[in-house]
């Protein structure tokens, strides 16, 4: 910033303090120990899921979790442990005994929680007896799940892989609560050399191959894509290749009728069966296409690691295919003609579609989510969750507030992002009030984990939401969808909802919605009426912003017969939504007929602002320091506006703006455009003067009537004054949020 300031000849008091700001304190070290139990760590799709869960964890958050993962039975093909997660294997005899005793382990540490990877429900129940909580996670659709759904009724919660799943459990009958997690495969790593696999195979450099993957078993219906591929053989020159070998009980079954049925077509020499390859997923850039032709599935994740790795897939359209979107995807009616199939796999053949939007995606990340200890039915009071505690009127209102509500009850302040001043934090801890960071990075997910775990350890029964990251919203109330903890969000308004909007596909990726975030809220807290989404509205409420009572009021209006300086003030920063350009050239109108009026700026450009800073600067040109006088930093500005005969306030998407709320309470009269709840706050020619626009015009024009209309600007500041005492108080504020928040 130094640099910039000097390249540009920018004062150092309009920007923040170059120095770093200080940050709260990280959230107190804790370990808590997430448990996964599975039956065998055979080479599935399953298995490979809770594996790169394991290792998500040790690799991003070994410091503040613990991984226990727990394996009932051994099978002849596993897959490769990555580097740094521990398993645990049960004794062959008395395994249910185990479990009991495992689970009460589990128990005396602190968190009952274990996931269920295909386990059976006496298994289930075994965890249950020693008090665990039991967690079912179903990885298939209903034609593969190894029991009967009523053995999920008394589950606590069920984990299911696709929304496709999730509703035939809800067909079922089961009304368990339900979450669903889409395993999105870990971005490839280099691209291996294809060639290598190709000569391993004995298949020529340049010819067309269709491959396959998983496990070799009834429901993947390997006879039809043999029978598919000798069709393709008739009309061109290709290769199949299929990566998996023979599983489960059926399994042998399934491997013997691939050999007889390809030995039945004539198409052996033309497929190649290497069976289970440890590293499968390495092998993709050796195909052109790949192929699934599964009669059910959950979610497979060969086809997205296929996806994510570029090449085109015809899959069929079962269980959750296609809940994932990606170029290259083709879906295919699983009872549709060959015909359809052929021409699905030749206009796919050799195309190279882009990589999904969804790649890199972290959803693997979510299981920890979902591994965390429940909630205490004894916990009690509320964790305000705010992006930063920078200067802005979300913040200070925020302050307000806690400062207002310090010994009224148990809260806590937790801050997802680093801050760009300190004032507000000093103010905070001056008081006694707890404040804390959720962590040094901007990762959703590394603010989510610790916010939720320490939400739960620390036993607050309320996450209020107050200026919060639409994607912390959604992860953390995907989190405790199911549980007691109340959710409030209160919301600028217009913003929080664009910004909800906005995360489309991180919504989609999450498998949790726009819609779920706002049946989910216990309460949706706006600054003003305004319309809201409508699965919230019978929980909406309008509270406010408050200001404490001025120190200082402002006596008179100066008249522009009495030749003095008119002082006109704008407090916020300085940024493209508070028109500071605009308002600069109204007052460049305003000069020529009241050349004795001064424009005084209260706040700060922020890093991200500072092209326009200097735009700014460059307009102000020749009047800095003149006409034009820019303060910088002044968090006490509630107390000096009173200093000024004018307040000028414009923005957009305006929630409560305190700098109204501010002037207002000083008796000055405030100019201020139509947007949000500035006209609940300023009504047009009663307790201030309301544009419809920011045009210099209008702007200069609403000025130019109170420096002439001295009468008026006081009649105007003397009934804004009431209107806040009565409306906007501190104490109104206090007493709408206690009731809220059941103090």
């Amino acid at each position: 910033m130094d640099s910039l300031e000097s390249k540009a000849g920018l004062p150092a008091s309009l920007f923040l303090p170059t120095a770093a700001a200080k940050q709260p304190p990280h959230f107190p070290a804790t370990r808590t120990t997430l448990t996964a139990v599975i039956s065998t760590l055979a080479m599935g799709g399953a298995e490979k899921i809770v594996l790169e869960w394991a290792a998500s964890v040790v690799q991003h958050t070994a410091t503040r979790f613990n991984v226990r993962l727990v394996v009932l039975r051994s099978a002849e093909c596993e897959w490769t442990l990555p580097p740094g997660v521990l398993i645990t294997r049960l004794a062959l005899e008395n395994p249910l005994q185990q479990l009991e005793a495992l689970a009460r382990t589990l128990v005396k540490e602190g968190n009952p929680t274990v996931l269920c990877h295909l386990l059976r429900a006496d298994e289930r129940a075994a965890l249950t007896r020693g008090g665990a909580r039991a967690i079912p996670v179903l990885h298939n659709a209903e034609q593969g799940w190894s029991e009967g759904a009523d053995t999920l009724a008394r589950a606590p919660q069920v984990i299911t892989v696709s929304r496709a799943a999730e509703m035939e459990l809800n067909k079922a009958g089961v009304r368990t609560p339900c979450s669903v997690i889409r395993h999105l495969p870990r971005t490839p790593g280099a691209p291996a050399n294809g060639h290598a696999w190709r000569e391993r195979w004995a298949i020529p450099r340049d010819a067309l191959v269709i491959g396959m993957l998983g496990a070799v078993k009834p429901q993947k219906n390997y006879p039809r894509a043999l029978r598919l591929f000798a069709a393709l053989l008739a009309q061109r020159d290709a290769w199949l290749v299929i990566l998996g070998g023979p599983v489960g009980r059926d399994g042998p079954a399934a491997w013997y009728a691939v050999l007889a049925t390809a030995q039945r077509l004539g198409i052996a020499h033309r497929v190649r069966l290497p069976g289970f390859v440890g590293d499968a997923v390495n092998a993709l850039p050796a195909f052109d296409l790949l192929l699934n032709t599964s009669q059910y599935e959950g979610l497979s994740i060969a086809t997205l690691e296929a996806l994510a790795a570029g090449l085109p897939a015809v899959v069929s359209a079962v269980g959750g295919q296609g809940e994932v979107q990606a170029p290259g995807l083709t879906l295919v009616d699983s009872s549709a003609s060959e015909a359809t199939w052929l021409t699905a796999i030749t206009q796919g053949a050799g195309t190279k579609p882009d990589a999904p939007a969804w790649r890199g995606f972290p959803a693997h990340r979510l299981w920890t989510l979902f591994h965390l200890p429940p909630p205490s039915t004894r916990a009690h009071g509320t964790l305000f969750v705010t992006a930063n505690l920078n200067a802005g009127g979300a913040q200070r209102s925020l302050v307000n507030l806690a400062c207002a509500l310090h010994g009224a009850m148990r809260f806590e302040i937790a801050v997802c992002g680093n801050s760009s001043t300190d004032y507000f934090y000093d103010t905070l801890t001056a008081r006694g009030i707890t404040v804390h960071r959720s962590a040094a990075t901007r990762d959703c997910f590394d603010h989510a984990e610790e916010l939720c775990n320490y939400l739960i350890l620390n036993m607050f029964s309320t996450i209020c939401f107050w200026n919060t990251d639409a994607k912390v919203k959604l992860l953390l109330s995907k989190a405790l969808q199911h549980t007691r903890v109340r959710i409030i969000d209160v919301s600028p308004g217009g913003y929080a909802f664009e910004e909800m909007s906005a995360v489309a596909d991180f919504q989609q990726w999450i498998a949790f919605d726009e819609a779920a975030y706002y049946v989910r809220l216990d309460a949706l807290v706006l600054k003003f009426k305004g319309d809201a989404p409508a699965g919230v509205r019978k929980r909406m409420q309008v509270i406010p912003n408050g200001v404490p009572s001025p120190q200082r009021l402002r006596l008179r209006l100066k008249s522009a017969a009495e030749n003095q300086t008119t002082r006109i003030v704008v407090s916020g920063r300085i940024a493209p939504s508070k028109f500071l350009l605009e308002i600069l050239a109204a007052m460049r109108l305003l000069w020529q007929q009241h050349p004795r009026v001064e424009l005084h700026v209260l706040g700060t450009v922020e890093a991200r602002h500072a092209e326009y800073g200097q735009a700014l600067m460059g307009a102000i040109g020749s009047e800095l320091n003149h006409r034009v006088y820019l303060h910088g930093e002044c968090f006490d500005a509630p107390e000096r506006v009173a200093d000024y005969d004018i307040a000028l306030v414009l923005g957009e998407h305006q929630g409560c703006p305190n700098a109204v709320l501010e002037a207002l309470a000083a008796g000055v009269p405030v100019v201020a455009n139509d947007s949000g709840g500035t006209r609940e706050q300023v009504l047009h020619q009663r307790t201030g003067l309301l544009i419809h626009s920011t045009a210099p015009t209008d702007v200069a024009q609403a000025l130019a009537q109170l420096i002439d209309d001295p009468v008026l600007a006081r009649k105007l500041a003397q009934a804004g004054r009431k209107r806040v005492e009565k409306r906007f108080s501190m104490q109104r504020m206090l007493r709408a949020y206690r009731k809220l928040l059941n103090v």
